[in-house]
């Protein structure tokens, strides 16, 4: 997470292709009106303004009732985090423009101030800490170094690592701190649970820690152990959505925000996700079937798939030697996602719930712990049973009630808001919103099963965001008139609603800055009340973009050429395909390529009324050119960055037939594409499609 500044590393921010020319965020602007609001105050005192604001009466009454909701006197967390300390991380976990755990540690041994709900400030005491951990003999894990714990399994000859964090430096860091207590052991193999990146974008600092080579992954000395269907869901999560997913990622785990009681608080699967570029790991070895067991040096290690729950490709393992299970991101001391607001594909519920209970089947009569890439580890049989099963039926007692409540007639939002729900389940520390929030999951377990329609007919005559918001605030007397009704709504503590009026005329109005300041403020109070981390985030960051007049800077970024260049061949092509310009390449009309990448596949592209197609192993009889060409300089040659007569010429490319077909592909790839769209004000003008 973005605590201290942070350079662009070797990623070009947001798409492949695309930049930011944001400046400073506390500078940025979309050009609001010349009046200076931050001078105007209302007759009950209401002082429009871009400054942050302390928690209302309103707010601290509803966090305050919080205590009388949940059982604060159960400190069984506190004594099970700390567990097995061995050192605390190096530097203090402080690597200078990446991470800074200090500035996430404001909360330890105090009691919760206003502006957090006291929940969540529990949740950050327990996961906003860190270190060397033994969980029990042969398992480490370091903690709190990023927003993924890095699980050392030390073999009988060496070591293997389980998760790799997000980024080198972290892992490099995470690495070190365990060499300096545990000495340093050869590496026999990595194990990567899952297709989401903080699990595996710091597989660089594998290589930065002296730990392997490239060429010992490539040749398969080393085995890279990963879930089927692995690299074609971290593509498609990762890179084909890439720029405006790390966008939203930024807002979710407000890396605009600084560190505090007004601030960020804390990612609630750790502390915070550590800034700074990823990098896409190719493997060598994919688990294909539920029980392959593989023995990495001495130790033997049991697969269960289990897809399209937490994510789309992912995988458990147990090593039933030591009695020793993981169930990945599966089970965690919160309620998950079941759709994550970064953006990306719902997940079911109730095959979520189905893992639990394969895995109580499976391991139940003998598992004596359960360590996990977030959160802490849970020791004891009777405890992991436990565990394991309050979480089955959080996300099983998700599906039931919405499909139930759907079958009635009732709506999502209406499912959402009054769905009865069990308080064994629910008020359940592990099950509390902490990552995922109640209402999402009911509103998105209804979307996966039966869509976004509700059957009310009036809904598919919506305008959109900026032209229904025109339409309201005209039918509501203008601006004005609106501006005076959410104060009202302002100032009865109804921030929801608030919100809500003020969102018609931003949508379209990003120079009424009356109306900028009063909706950063409802949300800012929607923020300090919120349970759920990715909420309290996205509000205050949503309230930072309003104060500062939007384009804030996004230093996140899930592409880089390297990670491009990386994909297999045919994901490759779909993510050149995708960013063609349809309008354009239909105007330059039908073309044919057969296209070599290197040694590594031959492909036929078809330009076809502007779609740009392709099939694998296959080449025209008669194409309009032919190109062979290796995927980096292929990225150069399509982004403009180098000709393909320059190439030609450097011996870095081969030409036959047609070249102009060749410069005109390059002229239709799209990249304008930039990263610091507004997610609350409108588009920029300079960010829509030319």
């Amino acid at each position: 997470m973005k605590v201290p500044a942070i350079p662009a590393l070797l990623v070009v921010s947001g798409l492949l292709f695309g930049c930011s020319d944001s400046a400073d965020p506390g500078k940025a602007n979309t050009g609001q009106k010349s009046t200076d609001a931050s001078q105007e105050s209302t007759d009950s005192g209401y002082q429009f303004s871009a400054d942050k604001k302390d928690a209302t009466r309103y707010t601290e009454k509803a966090n305050k009732s919080v205590y009388d909701q949940l059982a604060f006197d159960d400190k069984t967390a506190y004594e099970d985090v700390d567990r097995g300390f061995i050192a605390p991380l190096l530097n203090d976990g402080v690597i200078e423009g990446i991470f800074d755990a200090p500035a996430m540690n404001f909360m330890q041994d105090k009691e919760a101030p206003a502006s957090v709900n006291p929940s969540l400030w529990r949740h950050a005491q327990l996961v906003n800490r860190g270190g060397l951990y033994k969980v029990v003999d042969h398992i480490y894990q370091v903690r709190g170094q990023d927003l993924v714990n890095l699980t050392i399994i030390e073999t009988d000859n060496g070591i293997v690592l389980y998760d790799v964090e997000y980024t080198a430096d972290t892992l490099a860091a995470s690495i070190a701190l365990y060499e300096e207590h545990r000495g340093k052991k050869p590496l026999k193999g990595v194990i990567i649970s899952h297709s989401h990146a903080d699990h595996f974008g710091g597989f660089d600092g594998i290589f930065k820690a002296g730990l392997a080579s490239k060429e010992d992954f490539s040749s398969g000395k080393i085995p890279l152990i990963v879930p089927e269907h692995f690299v074609e869901e971290s593509v498609s999560e990762n890179v084909m959505a890439g720029n405006v997913m790390a966008r939203r990622a930024g807002y979710q785990y407000g890396n605009v925000l600084e560190a505090g009681p007004k601030g960020k608080i804390t990612a609630a699967l750790g502390a915070a996700l550590a800034d700074g570029a990823s990098t896409l790991p190719i493997p060598n070895k994919v688990i294909t079937k539920d029980g392959e067991t593989i023995n990495l040096d001495g130790v033997d290690f049991e697969f269960y798939l289990t897809p399209d729950a937490e994510a789309p490709a992912e995988m458990i393992f147990y090593i039933r030697e030591w009695k020793a299970l993981s169930m990945a991101e599966e089970l965690n001391h919160l309620q998950h996602n079941i759709y994550t607001l970064r953006g990306a594909k719902t997940r079911d519920a109730s095959v979520w719930a189905s893992y639990m209970s394969d895995a109580l089947v499976r391991f139940g009569d003998e598992v004596e712990v359960n360590f996990g890439p977030h959160t802490w580890p849970v020791w004891g049989n009777e405890n992991v049973v436990e565990y394991i099963k309050d979480q089955r039926d959080l996300y099983q007692s998700l599906y039931n009630t919405v499909l139930r409540y759907a079958n009635y007639g009732y709506g999502p939002d209406e499912i959402a808001e009054s769905a009865q729900l069990p308080e064994k389940v629910f008020n359940n520390w592990h099950n509390r919103p902490y990552y995922g929030n109640t209402k999402n999951n009911l509103k998105s377990t209804y979307i996966r099963n039966l869509g976004w329609f509700d059957g009310n007919a009036a809904k598919l005559a919506t305008y959109p965001d900026d032209e229904r918001g025109k339409r309201y605030v005209e039918a509501m007397g203008g601006e004005d008139k609106v501006l005076e009704m959410a104060l009202k709504s302002f100032e009865d503590g109804d921030y929801r609603f608030t919100a809500d009026l003020l969102n018609n005329i931003v949508a379209y109005d990003a120079t009424n800055e009356r109306a900028n300041f009063l909706m950063a403020d409802a949300l800012e109070q929607l923020g300090y009340q919120e349970e759920t981390t990715l909420y309290r985030n996205l509000y205050l960051s949503g309230a930072y973009e309003l104060r500062t007049g939007g384009s804030v800077p996004n230093e996140l970024s899930t592409t880089s050429p390297e990670v491009i260049a990386a994909l297999p061949p045919e994901l490759f092509l779909a993510y050149i395909s995708m960013l063609v310009d349809q309008i354009k390449a239909e105007d330059a009309g039908n073309f044919t390529v057969n296209l070599k990448l290197g040694e590594e596949a031959e492909i036929a592209l078809d330009m076809h009324n502007g779609v740009l197609n392709y099939a694998m192993d296959h080449q025209y009889k008669e194409a309009d050119a032919s190109l062979e060409i290796g995927k980096l300089d292929m990225i150069g040659y399509v982004t403009g960055k180098a000709s393909i007569a320059d190439l030609s010429a450097n011996g870095n490319a081969t030409v036959t037939g047609d070249s102009g077909v060749l410069e005109t592909l390059a002229g239709l790839i799209d990249t304008n594409i930039k990263n610091d769209m507004n997610l609350v004000m409108p588009l920029q003008e300079e960010n829509r499609v030319q």
